[in-house]
């Protein structure tokens, strides 16, 4: 009896292998990616290459599975397609993490990576310009060169028409008068005093101590600016590891692996979207520094980046890429059976070769 059981299972579990394959060859998988070069690429024609591609390619060919692209513009729009059941498998810089495990299921790893910080290009960095408007000094230098005016305006109304000698330097014709008064603040807000000449009236002297004091304020409140902001921006440049990210703007994909790191170091960072997005603000000023894949982000610098951002360190946090399934899906093992052969015969060194140099 018991012979016959396991006959009948064997017999079960092969019509049903013959039934699942015959359904695959006459449907077509829906292959769910992202753009994330060097690993896909997505072309004008919405045509996709790139490493995750080809090794797709090259494990369909092997399983004579037909198969449609799902194009998505964000990573969180790809894993969402799996989970909910509108596509068959994802591929792209898919990091294994505990999070994802939980809700999905994962191939051998297809390519082992790590984590890279990036930074804005010093030598393309924010011009000294930028850095003082930004720090309000250019705006407080025009708010003292209106009061300038105004304390030109009263020291001329006080001092004019002296007859004292000694004392008549303003002169009484108005545009002369107010130049004489304004050069005279200018002084003294500048080098703390005007040696050749002081205020005759008491009003004016009156004045000349409020501006004296003042200008002390002001001098120090605009060093101060000045000083700081240039200090913060030789900081947010030196930025060597993760360690150096604490203080920081910092930039990540929500729910992704480098969120989670982030979390689990205590450092605080700004969600976006996806890694697309961080290097967006990132170019735009918005962030120090954000992190993404190791190669994602090299491809980039030397690529589309050139110029404009940098590496800022080593790459740290191993991290695995899987192609991701529907839990229990029936595609996993055949997936990672043909993944084992291609790294066996050698195709898989190829296909590093290809797309990553000698640096795959």
């Amino acid at each position: 009896m018991k012979k016959i059981f396991a006959v009948f299972i064997v017999v079960f579990l092969g019509m049903s292998n013959i039934a699942f394959a015959q359904t695959i060859q006459n449907t077509p998988l829906t292959i769910s990616t992202v753009e994330r070069q060097p690993f896909i690429f997505v072309d004008d024609e919405e045509q996709v290459s790139g490493f995750s591609a080809d090794l797709w390619s090259e494990i369909a060919k092997r399983n004579g599975w037909d198969y449609v692209w799902q194009k998505h513009d964000s990573f969180p729009a790809m894993i969402d397609s799996v989970t909910l059941g509108d596509a068959d498998v994802a591929i792209a810089n898919i990091s294994i993490t505990s999070d994802r495990e939980r809700i999905l299921d994962f191939s051998h790893s297809i390519y082992d990576s790590g984590m890279q910080i990036i930074v804005p290009n010093k030598d393309n960095g924010v011009s000294i310009f930028k850095i003082i408007w930004d720090s309000g000094a250019l705006q407080m230098i025009g708010f003292a060169l209106v009061t300038l005016l105004i304390i030109a305006h009263l020291l001329w109304f006080f001092e004019r028409n002296t007859k004292n000698p000694r004392h008549d330097y303003f002169r009484d014709e108005y545009f002369g008068g107010i130049w004489d008064s304004f050069w005279w603040a200018f002084i003294i807000m500048t080098m703390g005093g005007f040696e050749n000449e002081v205020p005759y009236t008491k009003l004016s002297r009156v004045l000349a101590m409020f501006w004296i004091v003042a200008s002390l304020f002001f001098v120090s409140t605009l060093t101060a600016k000045i000083t700081t902001s240039l200090t913060v921006d030789q900081l947010t440049s030196d930025i060597n590891s993760y360690r150096d990210l604490s203080g920081k703007k910092v930039g990540v994909g929500k729910n992704s692996a480098m969120s989670k790191f982030l979390d689990n170091k205590n450092i605080s960072y700004i969600k976006f979207n996806d890694f697309t997005d961080s290097l967006a603000a990132l170019e735009n000023g918005e962030i120090d520094a954000t992190i993404g894949d190791a190669p994602i982000v090299k491809y980039y610098v030397t690529h589309e980046g050139r110029g404009k951002v940098q590496l800022a360190g080593a790459t740290f946090q191993a991290d695995k890429f899987g192609i991701a399934l529907p839990t229990g899906s029936k595609l996993l093992e055949r997936i990672n059976t043909t993944i084992l052969d291609i790294k066996e015969d050698g195709t898989y060194e190829n296909l590093q070769l290809k797309w990553f140099g000698n640096n795959g």
